[in-house]
C-alpha cells in the first residue's frame, strides 16, 4: 500500500500584487483561527511557511497569544521558520540567502524550535549552491517545487542534492505538482477522485517508493479544521494509504532509501514556470537590492567589527534592522519585481531606510574615529574592510580650498572638479555669541588615488597645497586610449579593440527592442527588430596614469508599442559612456541615461571577436559552465520557451578560440550570448503585471490576472519612464583560459569599497548627520595612524566579516573557496596563532561549533568564530 503523508500548511506571499500590510491584515484571521483549532486539536498541526517574519508582525498585534505559540510550537504542533523571509534563490548572493536563515533562526528561537527543512516552496528555480549554503546554515534538506525537470535532472522527486564541489550533500523533496497539491482537502468523492488521487497517480510515475508527499494549502489559504478526521474519511474512499503527516516525518521515512544524486541547478520550465526573463523587470529597485547587499556584506558589517574592537560599540540591532528590510524585498516575489506598484513603493522605502541606517551608521563611526584620532582638514581616514593588505586605488571625495592639492609621494588623478560659491550673512554661533560671516567657496575634488592599507583596519593620508598645478585629466584631439596591453578608438561611429595585433570591430553597442511582457517575462513583438544605438561623438581626457574616453549618443527610438508597430520614432533618446583605461588589462565603463521609451528592452553587446564556445557565470561560492541549449520543439516539453538568457551574480566569462573576456558589474545579473556576442541586460520595461498567450509563455498569464473575477493589472512604474539610469562595469581581456582564482581575485579588486573619511568644516551635510553626532561619554583615543586588526594572505577569499551574534566581543570570518582544487587552510591557522587572535573556532553560520578541517573543499565555505587578544583591543 502506498502511503501518502499529507502536511496541512499556508503558502504565505508577504506581498504580491496585495501589499504586506494586506497580508498583515489577512494573517489577523487566519492566524487567529490557525492557533485556535490546534489548541482544540492536540493532533493536528500545521506549517506557518517557514518565514518568521510573518510570525513576528502577527506577535506584534497579539502578544498576549505569544504563550499559545509557544506551547503549540513545543508540543510539535506549529512549525515555524527557519527562514526570516522566502527569499529569491538566483538573485541574491549565498550571504544574503545566509543571512536570511541566520536572522530567520535567531528570531525562531524566542519562540522556541524552528522546523529545521531548508523550506522554499515557490521561488522561481534554484541556484548550484543551494546544499552548500543550506549546510553551512545547518539544515541537510530542501523542499522545492519549480525548476526540476523529472526524467532529465532526476528520476523521482526524491534525491540527493550535491553542491558544485560534489561533496555538501543534502536531502532534496521535490514537490512535482506545486505545494498546492492538496488544496482544499475535503473527505468526498468528487475530491478525492477527481484531485487527490490523481495527484498521488503523477507522482507515482517518478518514483517506486511506497511513501508519497503530498503538501494541502496555498497561497493565503487558512488551516484546514478537523484535519485528521477529514483525513481518516478520505481513507474510506481513496485509492491509497492517507496519513497526517509533516514534513520532518516524511524526511525521515525518505532519508532511509537508496537515493540519486544530482549536481547542479534547478532551472527548467517544465512543470512549473521559472520566468527565465524576470532578471531584468523592475530594474530601479534589482539595482537598489543588488547595492545595499553589496554594502552592508563588504562595507558596514567590516566597518562595525572594527569599531567594536575600537570601542565604539553598536550592537547588531540596527544592523538587523537594515537586514530584515532588506530581506523583506527579496523574498521571490518582490526581488522578481512582479509586484504591484503599490508594493513596488513599498519596496523602494524599506531600502530608502536600510540605506539610511547603514549610511548613518557608517558616518557616526568614521567621524567618531577621526575625532578620536584628531584630524585635520587635510587629513584622510581610510578604512580597509577586508583582512588582507589592499595596493591599488581608491576614489575619494575631498573638500579643499584650493583645487592645486598634493598627495605626499603618492599618485593620485583628479577625475572631477566642483565648486561652491561662498555665501554672505552666514550664521556663525560662538561662545562670545552669534555673529554674521562670509562663507568662503570650497571645491569638491574628486580624486582616483594610490594607496596600501592594512588589512581590516584603517590608515590616515594627508594632503598639502602646491604651487604646480595639480594632476588633472586634460582633453586630447585623439580619439583613443591606449596602456601597454591595449587601444580603445572611435572610429566612424564604432568602438574599436585593438590588442596583440588582433582588433574587434563594433567592441561595445547597446540595442533597444520592444517588449510585449509583463513583470515576469520579456516577449519579443512580432515583426519588431533590434535598434542599435548610434555613437554620434567622443572626447579623450588623459594624465598620467589614467585615460577616459566619453562617447555620446542620440537617437531617435519609439515612445511606445504603437509607434515601434508602425515603424515611427518619436522621442530622443540620449545616453553617455565613458570608459576609462588605467595600467591594467581592464576597460572600466559607466553607462548613463534617461529612459524616455515604454515597453521595451535594452542590452548592452560585446563582440567577442570570434564564435563564443561557452559562458561560466559566478554564483554563491563559485561559478558553472553554461552552453546554449536547442530551442527546437519547446513547446511540446515545457510551459514556457526555456531561452538561453541566464543569471550570473556580478561574474560572466565567455571563451572563444582567441580570448576570454570577462564582465563584472553590480548592478544587473541577466547574460545571453549568440554567435560572437555577449549580451548584458540593462533592463525591460513593462505596462502590465500578468499577460496571457505571450509569445514565450503560451497560455494563461501569471500573477492571477486571467483568474476567475481577477483583473488584469497596470504597472505604470514598471516603465521606469524618466528614471535615470546608470550602471557600472569592467571588462577583463586575457588570452588565457577561464581561471577561477585569478578572477575571483580580480573580483575582490573590483568589489572593494572606498570607505573614507575628512573631518572638515566646509560641509557638515556632504554626510547626512555629522552635525548632531556627539561626542562620545566616555572620550575614545586613538594614537595610531596606520591599524590593523586582522591580516590574512591573499590566496584566502574572505565572503565576509561581521560581529558576532551571540557573543559581543567576538567576530566571525567566512572564506570562501571558489574554484575547483582544494585550498589548504593548516598555514592559516599557524599564523592564527602567531597573531593578535587568542582563539579561533571552526562553526558554521549558526554560530555552532563544528569540526576543524585542513581544507576548504572546492566550492565551499568555512566560518571561524574570532576572539582577540586583550592588547588589541580598544
Amino acid at each position: 500500500m502506498t502511503n501518502v503523508h499529507i502536511v496541512n500548511h499556508t503558502h504565505w506571499d508577504r506581498e504580491w500584487y496585495f501589499t504586506s500590510m494586506d497580508a498583515l491584515v489577512l494573517s489577523d484571521q487566519l492566524f487567529s483561527d490557525a492557533i485556535d483549532e490546534l489548541l482544540s486539536n492536540p493532533q493536528a498541526s500545521f506549517v506557518l511557511d517557514g518565514q518568521i517574519s510573518i510570525l513576528d508582525e502577527y506577535v506584534e498585534l497579539y502578544p498576549e497569544r505569544l504563550t499559545d505559540i509557544k506551547r503549540l510550537i513545543a508540543q510539535k504542533q506549529l512549525f515555524i521558520g527557519p527562514w526570516y523571509t522566502q527569499t529569491d534563490a538566483f538573485f541574491t548572493s549565498g550571504e544574503s540567502i545566509l543571512r536570511n536563515a541566520m536572522i530567520g533562526v535567531f528570531e525562531s528561537k524566542k519562540y522556541g524550535d524552528y522546523m529545521p527543512i531548508g523550506y522554499l516552496p515557490d521561488t522561481f528555480g534554484f541556484n548550484a549552491q543551494i546544499p552548500v549554503i543550506l549546510k553551512e546554515a545547518g539544515l541537510d534538506n530542501v523542499v522545492l517545487w519549480r525548476g526540476v525537470h523529472l526524467g532529465k535532472h532526476v528520476q523521482s522527486p526524491y534525491f540527493k542534492w550535491r553542491g558544485l564541489g560534489d561533496h555538501q550533500e543534502i536531502y532534496a523533496l521535490n514537490l512535482p505538482q506545486g505545494y498546492g497539491t492538496g488544496m482544499l482537502l475535503e473527505p468526498t468523492t468528487e475530491y478525492v477522485a477527481g484531485r487527490l488521487d490523481p495527484a498521488v497517480d503523477f507522482i507515482k510515475k517518478f518514483t517506486d517508493t511506497e511513501d508519497i508527499l503530498i503538501p494541502s494549502g496555498n497561497d493565503q489559504l487558512a488551516i484546514i479544521t478537523n484535519f485528521n478526521g477529514k483525513v481518516k474519511s478520505i481513507n474510506q474512499l481513496g485509492r491509497y494509504h492517507y496519513q497526517v503527516s509533516s514534513y520532518q516525518d516524511f524526511l525521515e521515512k525518505i532519508k532511509q532509501k537508496d537515493l540519486e544524486t544530482y549536481v547542479g541547478e534547478f532551472r527548467s520550465p517544465v512543470l512549473a514556470r521559472v520566468h527565465k526573463t524576470i532578471g531584468s523587470v523592475r530594474m530601479d529597485i534589482k539595482q537598489s537590492i543588488y547595492q545595499l547587499e553589496q554594502k552592508l556584506i563588504k562595507r558596514i558589517e567590516p566597518i562595525l567589527v572594527i569599531a567594536n574592537q575600537l570601542g565604539i560599540r553598536f550592537s547588531n540591532r540596527l544592523l538587523l534592522k537594515a537586514w530584515k528590510k532588506l530581506l523583506e524585498s527579496q523574498a521571490h516575489d518582490s526581488l522578481a519585481g512582479c509586484v504591484s506598484d503599490s508594493v513596488a513603493e513599498d519596496i523602494r522605502h524599506r531600502l530608502k531606510e536600510a540605506n539610511e541606517i547603514s549610511d548613518s551608521m557608517e558616518n557616526t563611526i568614521m567621524k567618531q574615529m577621526a575625532e578620536a584620532l584628531k584630524l585635520k582638514n587635510e587629513d584622510i581616514l581610510l578604512l580597509n574592510t577586508e583582512p588582507h593588505k589592499f595596493r591599488g586605488y581608491k576614489t575619494i571625495q575631498v573638500l579643499t580650498k584650493r583645487k592645486d592639492i598634493h598627495f605626499y609621494d603618492r599618485d593620485f588623478t583628479i577625475e572631477k572638479v566642483d565648486y561652491v560659491d561662498s555665501r554672505e550673512n552666514i550664521l556663525e554661533e560662538t561662545p562670545a555669541g552669534n555673529r554674521y560671516i562670509t562663507e568662503p567657496g570650497y571645491y569638491i575634488l574628486t580624486i582616483r588615488l594610490a594607496c596600501e592599507l592594512p588589512g581590516l583596519g584603517y590608515r590616515v593620508l594627508s594632503f598639502g597645497y602646491s604651487e604646480y598645478s595639480a594632476q588633472e585629466l586634460v582633453r586630447t584631439e585623439i580619439k583613443e586610449i591606449a596602456n601597454s596591453h591595449m587601444t580603445l578608438s572611435f572610429e566612424e561611429n564604432e568602438l574599436v579593440l585593438e590588442r596583440n595585433e588582433a582588433i574587434i570591430t563594433d567592441f561595445i553597442s547597446i540595442y533597444d527592442e520592444g517588449n510585449a511582457g509583463d513583470t515576469y517575462d520579456y516577449s519579443p513583438i512580432y515583426g519588431d527588430e533590434s535598434i542599435r544605438l548610434d555613437y554620434k561623438n567622443a572626447e579623450v581626457h588623459k594624465a598620467d596614469g589614467m585615460q577616459q574616453m566619453k562617447v555620446f549618443g542620440e537617437i531617435q527610438l519609439p515612445h511606445n508599442m504603437e509607434d515601434r508597430l508602425a515603424g515611427a520614432k518619436t522621442v530622443k533618446f540620449p545616453f553617455l559612456i565613458t570608459f576609462t583605461l588605467a595600467e591594467d588589462d581592464c576597460i572600466r565603463g559607466n553607462l548613463n541615461f534617461i529612459n524616455t521609451v515604454l515597453n521595451h528592452r535594452m542590452r548592452l553587446k560585446i563582440n567577442a571577436g570570434s564564435r563564443i564556445r561557452k559562458a561560466t557565470a559566478a554564483l554563491p561560492f563559485g561559478y558553472i559552465r553554461r552552453t546554449n541549449q536547442s530551442q527546437k520543439g519547446w513547446e511540446n516539453t515545457y510551459s514556457e520557451k526555456p531561452v538561453n538568457v541566464e543569471p550570473f551574480d556580478g561574474i560572466v566569462s565567455v571563451e572563444t578560440v582567441n580570448n576570454t573576456i570577462t564582465f563584472h558589474t553590480k548592478d544587473t545579473k541577466e547574460y545571453e550570448y549568440r554567435e560572437n556576442d555577449l549580451y548584458i541586460t540593462l533592463f525591460a520595461t513593462t505596462d502590465s503585471l500578468g499577460k496571457p498567450d505571450l509569445a514565450y509563455r503560451p497560455g494563461r498569464a501569471s500573477g492571477d490576472t486571467t483568474k476567475r473575477g481577477h483583473i488584469m493589472m497596470e504597472t505604470p512604474s514598471a516603465q521606469l519612464l524618466n528614471k535615470n539610469m546608470q550602471y557600472n562595469f569592467a571588462i577583463n581581456i586575457g588570452n588565457e583560459a577561464f581561471s577561477e582564482e585569478a578572477v575571483t581575485e580580480w573580483r575582490r579588486y573590483e568589489e572593494s569599497p572606498s570607505v573614507y573619511y575628512q573631518l572638515q568644516d566646509f560641509n557638515y551635510f556632504i554626510n547626512r548627520i555629522d552635525n548632531k553626532i556627539q561626542p562620545k561619554r566616555q572620550e575614545l583615543t586613538l594614537t595610531e595612524t596606520r591599524f590593523s586588526l586582522l591580516e590574512i594572505d591573499n590566496q584566502y577569499f574572505v565572503s565576509s566579516c561581521y560581529n558576532s551574534y551571540y557573543y559581543p566581543e567576538k567576530f566571525i570570518i567566512r572564506l570562501e573557496n571558489p574554484t575547483y582544487q582544494s585550498v589548504a587552510i593548516n598555514e592559516l591557522m599557524d599564523k592564527f596563532k602567531d597573531s593578535n587572535i587568542s582563539n579561533v573556532t571552526p562553526i558554521n553560520a549558526m554560530e555552532e561549533t563544528v569540526d576543524a578541517s585542513e581544507e576548504i573543499k572546492p566550492y565551499s565555505v568555512v566560518s571561524f568564530l574570532v576572539e582577540l587578544k586583550e592588547k588589541k583591543k580598544r
